[in-house]
């Protein structure tokens, strides 16, 4: 195999590990916001926003909880 070759062949698999956890993220997403609603307390616009950063990969895990836990310590 070309070095041209391996490089492609890297960056497709990169690409659809990145396209996994994307859609990984999106599902845990959705099943927070359904479970939240199913509770009677749905997400607020924020909330919801965050998660939607944190789906497509814009947000870290951290990030994410750094935030929550600074709005519940108001």
């Amino acid at each position: 195999m070309t070095t041209m070759e391996e490089h492609i062949r890297a960056a497709r698999e990169a690409a659809m590990q990145e396209h996994e956890a994307t859609e990984k993220r999106r599902k845990i997403v959705r099943s927070v916001a359904h479970s939240s609603a199913m509770e009677g307390l749905p997400l607020d616009a924020e909330t919801l926003r965050l998660l939607d950063q944190y789906a497509d990969g814009t947000m870290t895990t951290e990030q994410l909880r750094e935030i929550v836990l600074a709005q519940y310590r108001r």
